[in-house]
């Protein structure tokens, strides 16, 4: 200790100051008052400074850095490195500093300019020196970046953890378990908040809040040997289930993931309460069940159909695939509202239906208008639409002929080569039924 101590009186000024120095790659010493300077690049071996240039104006310091600058920097170096602002700095200040980057050796290189003036006393002479701070710049932006990361993934799987009304820390090695959290809602539930068990909890105590319906789907699931299987081959473990919660079935989540991915022995589970969205998605359904159905036949609605054509002619524009329209009209419908009420059109319309609907079995069928049907043959009605048309014409001119229901039918087949569009084949069906129309009615006059 007493040796360090002579060693540190022993120090010179200047020993420390050329210490300091040698970071520095490229020293200039600038006059001022007539802009003359002299740049000096330092001598490792003994420490000293070698004159390598004379100049004449500080301009050529300007344009020699200016030229080296990378170009996402020269910006902000051509506003902040000026002599009226670096005197101006120094005026304040013991010195001007700017960091920024160069072009070193083909890439971008972190440096640090720093100037001072020599002397307190002299406001004539003045030093800028060039240092590399890459390494460190480089330390300092990874650090932040690491930092940045840390904190936005902690403060993310915060937010996230309010989602669950209870989480679980378990230990699968030894089963313990603690409770990370717990809702007010599931604190009146007095559920432990810990244990030597967590699977024994499951099997016992949480089964006994299990709605009857769902206790064999979570008997099933949620057991040791299952969870882990499962989450040995898939980052999550998700089950919806009921419980008896403030006296009526809730829809509840258990989500279930490793704390990590080396991470064998220790899992996090959370349960959430998600039963406003299942009841929110089962009155979606209902509704855009009831929007898609047509409630006098049963069969799909208009807003089904313009769904179904907005779906085909996305997939035209992709790629083609065979399908046929076929358009359907309940023949004399007017006069039978006219004469005998719309109670009994209704029942026309809906015997119509069924005529359509057990020709076409396999094909979905909508109502379009009054009195309109559509069919989307694919599949099966699609490789069998002669058989069908033929089929249906028979039965159509057999009621007729007996005074029963008469529909008038067109279809048309998709052509790749020439359609464009749904609409394209549907104008088709749609002439081919108003031509078949005259012919079940006699003339034109009559289907007016």
């Amino acid at each position: 200790m007493e040796t360090e101590v002579q060693y540190i009186h022993s120090l010179k000024y200047e020993d420390i100051t050329r210490s300091l120095a040698r970071d520095f790659f490229r020293i200039f010493c600038v006059n001022t008052n007539n802009d003359k300077f002299v740049e000096f690049i330092p001598h490792e071996e003994d420490h000293a400074l070698d004159i390598c240039r004379l100049g004449e104006d500080f301009k050529n310091i300007i344009h020699d850095f200016e030229e080296n600058t990378y170009s996402e920097d020269i910006d902000t170096f051509q506003t902040a490195f000026k002599k009226e602002n670096i005197l101006k700095v120094l005026c304040n200040d013991t010195s001007f500093s700017l960091n920024y980057r160069m072009n070193l050796k083909g890439k971008a290189t972190y440096v640090r300019l720093k100037a001072t003036r020599i002397k307190p006393e002299d406001p004539n002479h003045i030093l800028i020196a060039l240092s590399n701070t890459d390494a460190h710049m480089r330390r300092i932006a990874m650090y932040e970046h690491t930092m940045k990361n840390t904190l936005t993934y902690a403060g993310i799987a915060e937010a996230l953890a309010y989602d669950y009304d209870c989480i679980y820390y378990v230990n699968t090695e030894t089963d313990e378990f603690i409770e990370y959290k717990s809702s007010d809602e599931f604190k009146k539930l007095k559920l432990p908040m810990g244990g030597e068990n967590f699977f024994d909890f499951c099997k016992n105590t949480f089964c006994n809040l299990i709605y009857t319906d769902d206790k064999d789907t979570y008997l099933t699931a949620v057991n040791k040997e299952n969870l882990m299987n499962v989450l040995a081959v898939d980052r999550l473990f998700l089950l919806n289930f009921r419980i008896i919660l403030d006296g009526k079935p809730t829809y509840m989540r258990i989500k279930a993931s490793r704390m990590s991915a080396e991470d064998n022995h220790h899992i996090v589970i959370g349960l959430s309460n998600i039963d406003d969205s299942i009841k929110r998605r089962e009155q979606y359904e209902r509704l855009t069940e009831i929007a898609n159905r047509d409630p006098l036949t049963g069969v799909k609605s208009k807003h089904a159909y313009n769904e179904a054509e907005e779906h085909i002619n996305f997939d035209i524009g992709k790629e083609s695939y065979p399908f046929a329209i076929a358009v359907c009209d309940v023949n004399g419908l007017k006069q039978i509202n006219d004469g005998l009420g719309h109670k009994a059109g209704d029942k026309h319309i809906q015997g119509a239906c069924m005529i359509v609907c057990k020709i076409f079995k396999h094909s979905p069928v909508y109502r379009i208008g009054g009195d309109e049907f559509a069919v989307i043959l694919k599949g099966e009605d699609y490789e069998n639409r002669a058989s069908l048309m033929e089929e249906l014409n028979h039965t159509v001119e057999k009621n007729r002929d007996e005074g029963g229901i008469v529909v008038s039918v067109g279809l048309s087949e998709f052509i790749p080569e020439k359609d464009k569009a749904f609409a394209d084949v549907f104008e088709r069906a749609d002439a081919l039924m108003y031509k078949r129309k005259i012919e079940l009615k006699g003339s034109a006059e009559e289907v007016r």
